[in-house]
């Protein structure tokens, strides 16, 4: 297939008027409709390389299908000991799919006997996660620990339905779930080959089954081949890892080399292409430039698997990308920031895969991680080293991103003393249905930020500068005494930026030990200002300009100064929602949020004091604000901080 013409995401309207026949001829593959077995394995055996697979040339000359069957299969098969997985096993969520009843982030739905993969009895992604094949991983482990064939039959059963259910020929046609979405395809691939590879040993899967799974992963690889040629984000990346894991459990494609030769050079394309000069992943999202770190790490351990390696320039961009990565999870791995569409609870780990891929020098030493800035991504850290403890606060002042944005510009993440106090409030569904949570966690109303006259911030409306070509309005400086960020955010407030009104912030970290938050909105004339503060799951509780939350161990205390109209906490409220937290995907809960409005005439300036404490009785602090110095007071200490 080397001298096959390459399509690319640019001839997908010329791709989707091609008929069955035309599309199998692009994938290299054959008609499979009405042949029995036999023909079938004997056709089959036109897209196995017979270099990889002993005897298969002598079976397929004498036109002996069984034989072929059975040299793919031996080609394919693994010692049972690799293929087992030593953990105990829970056979519940097995016990659940046997009855064709499907769990996906808590949400559980029953299907028929004889169930259609494009329908979706749930919310959005529950139809996506049915086609991703998640549930094989748990059959399987049922199958192997307990020996009964049941599990492991209900897998490949499931596998071979959906391939007899797919229509091939309209892959370019956007299905809602089997084709709507190509990360579909490339995650079950992996998944397919995982499970398939670990059943073998227990001679479940039969020749003629083997075939039909390694006929359908080649030309769902020729689809992807396709898909994400010319495409952007995170997508190509997890498109490269499931293809180039697909043929590390089944390393028996005849079109192999062309395959892993475009998803490795295409791998390294879209890692230049999409991480910013300080390492930072172009969608500015925490979570998915995990997705991104992760796929790296699949991709180089599927390569060591097949005896091939990843682009030197692709390990050099990875190792910028994990010390971003480490700097985004909080002291203690307590949670990971959840700026944009990202989960607190996902916090990422990859030390392990390091060390089996000898790259352990590659994660960034813990003490290494201080007071840093990344100007492209806009983000900056005003924490102490592990050394000196915990005190950690991450600041937004970046751009929108890619995608995945939230309209949160200018918003932080506060931690100390083993505790997440300030967070950002999470994602919930990728669903806009009356139940999810998403249009509230995406606007600035539930952020750590300012709105004006009732109105969000809008880039949404400025595409132009979603992604930094230089860097953007952060500034950063480090001293003995302190450490400072600031950043501004100046394109607009309300559905078509009507308001022009500049929010800038400056956040200063002082001594180690607290941090004074400066405010300066300006614009012209009277508007109303609404600063909010979305605080972690507890409560609150509030006095005059004084705010404290409730733990039983570590605590914050904030002070705000400027003569506000009114300051209230807000917390699991409707109508409009406020005070909502999500912590991972389809998790929601009340958690309280800080307050403050008032109306003034432009310019107004205000300075907050975010002072950790440990315990549960507040410290003697106070601050007071005036034409921009903030003076802090702790019992018999004095701290004078200017905004610069």
């Amino acid at each position: 297939m080397s001298e096959r013409k390459r399509h690319s995401r640019a001839d997908l309207d010329v791709l989707r008027k091609k008929t069955r026949p035309e599309i199998l001829e692009i994938f290299g593959s054959f008609e499979d409709r009405g042949q029995d077995d036999e023909s079938f394995i004997k056709k089959a055996a036109t897209l196995i390389d017979p270099d990889r697979v002993p005897g298969l040339s002598n079976a397929a000359s004498y036109g002996d299908a069984e034989r072929i069957g059975q040299t793919v299969l031996a080609a394919c098969r693994r010692p049972l000991e690799q293929a087992s997985d030593p953990s105990p096993t829970d056979v519940t969520e097995a016990d659940k799919v046997l009855q064709n009843r499907f769990t996906f982030y808590g949400e559980e739905h029953t299907l028929p006997d004889d169930f259609d993969w494009d329908e979706n009895p749930g919310t959005r992604h529950w139809g996506m996660d049915l086609n991703r094949f998640s549930f094989l991983s748990p059959l399987t482990n049922a199958c192997l620990q307990t020996g009964d064939a049941r599990y492991g039959r209900k897998a490949i059963d499931l596998i071979l339905d959906w391939i007899a259910k797919c229509e091939i020929e309209r892959c370019f046609i956007a299905t809602p779930y089997v084709f709507g979405s190509y990360l579909n395809n490339t995650i079950h691939c992996g998944a397919w080959a995982r499970c398939i590879t670990r059943l073998i040993p227990t001679d479940i899967v039969k020749p003629v089954e083997l075939l039909r799974v390694l006929k359908s992963i080649h030309e769902q690889l020729g689809y992807l081949e396709v898909v994400t040629n010319g495409h952007a984000g995170n997508w190509p990346t997890i498109g490269c890892q499931g293809a180039l894991a697909s043929m590390a459990a089944l390393p028996v494609l005849r079109d192999q080399d062309r395959f892993t030769s475009y998803y490795i050079e295409t791998l390294g394309n879209q890692v230049e292409e999409q991480i910013l000069p300080d390492g930072v992943q172009d969608e500015l999202t925490p979570h998915y430039h995990s997705v991104v770190v992760n796929n790296i790490l699949t991709c180089a351990e599927s390569c060591a698997s097949l005896g091939l390696s990843l682009k030197q320039r692709t390990l050099n961009t990875l190792r910028r990308m994990l010390r971003y990565q480490e700097q985004t999870v909080t002291p203690g791995r307590t949670a990971h920031v959840a700026f944009n569409d990202s989960d607190p609870d996902s916090v990422p780990n990859v030390a392990d895969r390091l060390d089996r891929l000898g790259m352990r020098d590659y994660l960034p030493e813990p003490d290494s991680l201080g007071p840093e800035a990344y100007p492209y991504a806009g983000v900056g850290f005003l924490r102490q080293r592990a050394s000196e403890g915990d005190l950690y606060l991450a600041f937004d002042g970046g751009p929108f991103g890619r995608s995945h944005q939230h309209e949160d510009k200018l918003g932080f993440w506060l931690h100390a003393y083993g505790r997440d106090l300030i967070v950002d409030p999470g994602r919930h569904l990728y669903d806009v249905s009356e139940v999810s949570f998403l249009p509230y966690l995406k606007s600035t109303e539930a952020h750590s930020t300012i709105r004006v006259d009732g109105k969000d911030q809008n880039s949404r409306a400025h595409s132009d500068t979603w992604i930094a070509s230089a860097p953007g309005s952060l500034t950063f400086s480090e001293s003995s005494e302190e450490v400072r960020a600031s950043a501004q955010y100046d394109l607009g407030y309300g559905p078509s930026n009507e308001i022009d009104v500049t929010h800038r912030r400056e956040i200063v970290f002082v001594d180690n030990r607290f941090w004074v938050l400066f405010d300066t909105v300006t614009g012209d004339g009277s508007h109303n200002l609404e600063s909010r503060f979305q605080f972690a799951p507890g409560d609150i509780q509030l006095e005059g300009d004084r705010t404290t939350t409730c733990h039983d161990d570590a605590n914050l205390l904030l002070v705000t100064t400027g003569a506000w109209n009114e300051i209230r906490v807000l917390k699991g409220e409707e109508n409009p929602r406020a005070g909502w937290y999500s912590a991972s995907y389809n998790k929601i809960e009340p958690t309280p949020m800080l307050s403050l409005t008032i109306d003034t005439d432009l310019p107004w300036h205000y300075a907050v004091l975010l002072l950790p404490y440990t315990g549960t009785n507040p410290p003697d602090a106070a601050v007071a604000y005036a034409e921009g110095t903030a003076t802090v007071s702790l019992g018999s200490e004095a701290f004078t901080v200017t905004s610069t």
